[in-house]
């Protein structure tokens, strides 16, 4: 599975928007967002896309799995993705 993790606390469209552009154009389908609100599935929703809710960047270990593909956008430390998931790309 691809998931694409955006950090939706503050000025979730515009975020959701952009991460939306750049993976369709990397060519990426049958992805999943990872988001930080209900207002964020609620958007995504409406435009045909499926959503996961994460209370933090963390919590993509819940998820994610190392055969998982990873994008993410976020201002959050990334470290520790780096590290865990080879199949990790920030975007």
């Amino acid at each position: 599975m691809t998931y694409i993790y955006v950090d939706t606390k503050k000025d979730y469209i515009n975020k959701i928007d952009e991460a939306l552009n750049k993976a369709i154009n990397l060519g990426l389908e049958n992805f999943r967002f990872l988001v930080n609100d209900i207002r964020s599935i609620d958007y995504l929703r409406e435009k045909g896309y499926k959503s996961v809710n994460l209370d933090s960047f963390e919590d993509v270990f819940n998820i994610a799995t190392h055969d998982d593909k990873l994008y993410y956008q976020t201002n959050e430390n990334d470290e520790f993705v780096k590290i865990q998931y080879s199949n990790s790309e920030k975007i």
